[in-house]
């Protein structure tokens, strides 16, 4: 086949145009050819704004021998196998918005001699942008409540436009009216209304075109109760105390229900606005009055109310643990009506303990000391008598404890810690949060057989309670190796000092790892009875580290 060259392909184009008295066939070099032509234009109309018409022309100029043509509108829209005269302009109606491909593709006339069918000459194509009729956007809200605080003022509402939407673009703004005057501009607004009422709410919005329409929807304003009570104290029985709440008022309408909460366990659900209750026992409460209007908002107070006694009474002790062998445990007692001269004394089942010296602090307080040498461990009542023989009983006040032992209840049995006694910060530490009851109700979150049980750290759901203090000094000696049945702290990795109330159990020798890492971790116990417990968490199913099932350390106390 015999290749042609540039020139004699422009030449042949030349004569295919039939611009010179020469013929050519270009036989397999067609498509060199309509390249050389390059694409056809297509010319858009430029129609008004908001319009989806659009006319659209070919330029054939390059392409006089073009006898058919192809339109694709990009939006599923065709024109099929159009003549020239039918096909060289043409409209199309766009429905949608948006950006589309118009396609034009022209085909050559069959060849009837050669029996040969039309030929695609040209392809060419041209992005439209389409921005037809907009659409307005559609306003929508909804509003609640705001709780009262120091914060919100009057009656405080909370006002959500967000729910609004533009089908065909964005909304730009949102403009308030709370029909007290106020307005507001955002998605989302709080007003807060001076007064009660009826309110009509307007809520405008524009969208990205400059379109805006508005919905209005009417908004009654309740007024919120006020909750105030006085009480007095009966004269001839300081424990009967008479409550009343005809103080508290509603600005729109009326109270309905009165609910009382006296502070001792006991309540009044529908006792009325005026009540009276009788305490068991002096000491200070807090009492709380709930009221309802007739559109059920409620408002509450709260006010702590001091209930006295003729009666000696005893509230709290300073210090609940005393440690054995102690000769000189003191403690500060609170109550009411002491005397100077009253005396005190610790009984447990048959055994008795009297203060060695009592000192009069005032009719509410005394200072006593005891002598712990040799005494039994365990829970004691604490007994005290004016000169007057007139008594009062604390129940369980005072726990004699060892120095250094602690028993942890778990849902899976016991365990008793012995504490170390070199590692002084630590086991401070861990006692102190024995002390608070801080491990009460927690769980042991991490479990890796044959390695450590720890916990200390959060209660069920991983919550962490309240009270954690501050990392303590880290406090490991190589003569307290992590073996098994030793208790050590946990700390954060890299940082040696961090160690602050959660520990684990060794279940095996794990000196050669936990002895040489992280500063070494601090063993300050061993477990003295329980050990099997500790094995027990081990093999309870888990996901992960963590218990299928949560293991609860019940309680930790001293002992």
């Amino acid at each position: 086949m015999k290749r042609m060259t540039t020139l004699s392909i422009l030449a042949c184009l030349i004569a295919s145009l039939g611009m010179s008295g020469e013929s050519c066939d270009p036989g397999a070099n067609l498509d060199l050819l309509i390249n050389l032509r390059g694409e056809p234009a297509i010319l858009a109309s430029s129609p008004r704004e908001d319009a989806g018409q659009r006319t659209f022309e070919v330029d054939l100029r390059s392409y006089p021998d073009a006898a058919r043509v192809n339109w694709d509108f990009g939006d599923g829209g065709t024109m099929r196998d159009l003549t020239i005269a039918r096909g060289k302009a043409v409209s199309h109606n766009y429905n949608d918005n948006g950006t589309f491909t118009v396609t034009v593709r022209l085909f050559s006339a069959p060849d009837i001699v050669k029996n040969e069918p039309a030929r695609l000459l040209a392809t060419g194509s041209l992005p439209v942008d389409v921005l037809g009729p907009n659409v307005e956007p559609i306003a929508s809200f909804t509003f609640e409540d705001v709780p009262p605080s120091e914060t919100t003022v009057g009656i405080s509402k909370k006002f959500d436009g967000t729910r609004s939407r533009d089908p065909d673009g964005s909304i730009v703004e949102h403009r308030w009216d709370f029909g007290d005057g106020g307005q507001a501009l955002g998605s989302t607004a709080e007003h807060g209304y001076a007064k009660a009422g009826l309110y009509t709410i307007r809520l405008s919005v524009k969208d990205n075109r400059g379109a805006r329409t508005f919905t209005e929807r009417t908004l009654f304003v309740n007024g919120v109760p006020e909750s105030r009570f006085r009480f007095e104290v009966d004269d001839e029985n300081p424990l009967l105390v008479r409550f009343s709440g005809a103080r508290s008022n509603d600005p729109d309408g009326e109270i309905v229900r009165y609910y009382w909460d006296f502070g001792d366990g006991e309540t009044s659900i529908n006792g009325g606005r005026d009540v009276q209750h009788i305490y068991s026992a002096p000491g200070d409460y807090t009492v709380r009055l709930d009221v309802f209007d007739d559109q059920g908002v409620t408002d509450f107070v709260m006010s702590v109310v001091t209930v006295t006694s003729n009666d000696i009474a005893l509230t709290s002790v300073s210090d609940r643990y005393g440690v054995i062998d102690t000769e000189d445990f003191a403690f500060d007692i609170d109550g009411f009506n002491f005397a100077d001269g009253a005396t005190a004394r610790l009984e447990r089942g048959g055994t008795q303990i009297n203060a060695s010296t009592v000192s009069f602090g005032g009719p509410n307080q005394l200072n006593a000391e005891f002598d712990l040498s040799g005494a039994a461990l365990g829970d004691y009542n604490l007994i005290v008598t004016n000169p007057d023989t007139g008594t009062a009983t604390l129940d369980d006040a005072i726990r004699v404890v060892t120095p250094n032992k602690v028993r942890l209840v778990t849902s899976l049995g016991e365990m008793v810690f012995e504490l170390v006694d070199d590692a002084p910060v630590t086991t401070a530490n861990f006692i102190q949060y024995v002390e608070d009851g801080f491990y009460d109700g927690t769980i042991f979150h991490r479990v890796v057989p044959n390695f450590v049980v720890q916990g200390g750290g959060f209660l069920p759901g991983m919550v962490q309670p309240d009270g954690l203090r501050d990392p303590i000094v880290n406090e490991f000696s190589p003569s307290r190796s992590n073996l098994r049945s030793t208790v050590a702290m946990a700390k954060v990795g890299g940082n040696p000092d961090s160690a602050t109330s959660q520990f684990f159990v060794n279940l095996n020798d794990n000196s050669g790892n936990l002895d040489n890492q992280n500063g070494g971790f601090t063993v300050f116990a061993n477990v003295i009875e329980g050990m099997s417990v500790a094995d027990a968490i081990a093999a309870v199913e888990l996901n992960g580290e963590e218990p299928v099932v949560d293991v609860i350390l019940i309680r930790a106390e001293r002992e």
